[in-house]
């Protein structure tokens, strides 16, 4: 099943709009799963590297929900449980900044000089440019929350965070454990909307991702990877695991509601980059991502596992794209 093709030419103006779309709502780079039936021929298509990742991964959906079973249950009997939120920020200047670090991206954006945003050396230029400045942009603003943070004394109640090596390590195993689970759910939805829609989903289900796909490896490239990798988990965690679904627990949300409601969030913030014919497939995998990264977050008290988790689920991602396509 290949992906769509991207013209190798993208003006400017798209660029900026892209990168406004992407870096506020989300920049996470998707595969579509694999449940493509095979046209009417007279010959079998050959399994594909992509047929072969979700059959991987539906034979490793039992073992991770085995792993999380036999993980709440030891949880159940530990002395620690998760009780208060170590986050420092009240609700209000979580929200605040939460919708801040959204429209900051765009914001910068729209103020950086046209020529910056050309494509005349490549056209990956105003994209890398466009998608960098919309990320710094979130993050400068967001810097402002760090004075309200050291004013603001820890909750009495609140879990201490696990330290930092700990918090890694958690991080990377749980997204190990989370992708079977985030792929299966991509093929149900992939399935369900072929059934209902008579639609095949692209296997490139991000737009961001197309790009990298089909352009060129020069700098810019580069710089676009470096920003889906590194720059967007980073801006991203900080916003929905950190403002938003902390936000949601210094007000008294227990654990599970506040992952469930920032990850309904987090999925619908990616549906205008999405492609239609790969949006309940995509928005799947995404849902179950979030409450992933939700869960790691509320685990170790940390973001930053979650902005590593991230970026290697995206690193994963892009790595596959460019094998499959």
């Amino acid at each position: 099943m290949g992906g769509r093709g991207v013209r190798r030419r993208i003006p400017a103006a798209a660029g900026l709009a892209m990168a406004c779309l992407t870096v506020p709502g989300s920049a996470d780079i998707l595969l579509a799963a694999s449940t493509e039936t095979a046209p009417a021929a007279e010959t079998t298509p050959a399994f594909g590297g992509e047929d072969w990742l979700s059959l991987t991964s539906l034979l490793l959906a039992p073992v991770s929900i085995a792993l999380l079973v036999w993980w709440r249950r030891i949880r159940g009997r530990a002395s620690d449980p998760i009780r208060g939120t170590p986050w420092r920020l009240a609700a209000g200047p979580s929200l605040a900044f939460f919708a801040v670090g959204l429209i900051g991206g765009g914001i910068a954006v729209g103020l950086t000089p046209a020529a910056w945003l050309g494509a005349d050396e490549s056209p990956l230029r105003g994209i890398a440019v466009a998608g960098w400045v919309a990320t710094l942009g979130s993050l400068l603003l967001c810097a402002l929350a760090i004075p309200i943070w050291r004013r603001t004394p820890t909750q009495p109640d609140a879990t201490p965070p696990t330290t930092v090596g700990k918090s890694i390590v958690i991080g990377v195993i749980g997204l190990l454990v989370a992708l079977p689970l985030v792929q299966t759910g991509a093929i149900v939805g992939q399935y369900l909307q072929q059934l209902f829609s008579e639609t095949t989903p692209e296997l490139v289900a991000h737009e961001i991702l197309e790009v990298l796909v089909q352009g060129d490896r020069d700098g810019w490239w580069w710089l676009i990877a470096a920003n889906a990798v590194l720059g967007a988990p980073v801006i991203e965690e900080l916003l929905y695991r950190g403002f938003l679904q902390q936000g949601f627990r210094i007000v008294g949300v227990a654990v599970t509601p506040a992952i469930l409601m920032t990850s309904v969030v987090f999925t619908l913030m990616h549906y205008p980059i999405l492609p239609a014919e790969s949006a309940v497939s995509a928005m799947t995998a995404l849902f179950l991502l979030s409450i992933a990264l939700g869960a790691i977050r509320e685990r170790t008290g940390r973001t930053a596992p979650c902005m590593i988790a991230h970026g290697l689920f995206n690193a994963f991602n892009l790595g596959l794209a460019v094998a499959f396509t």
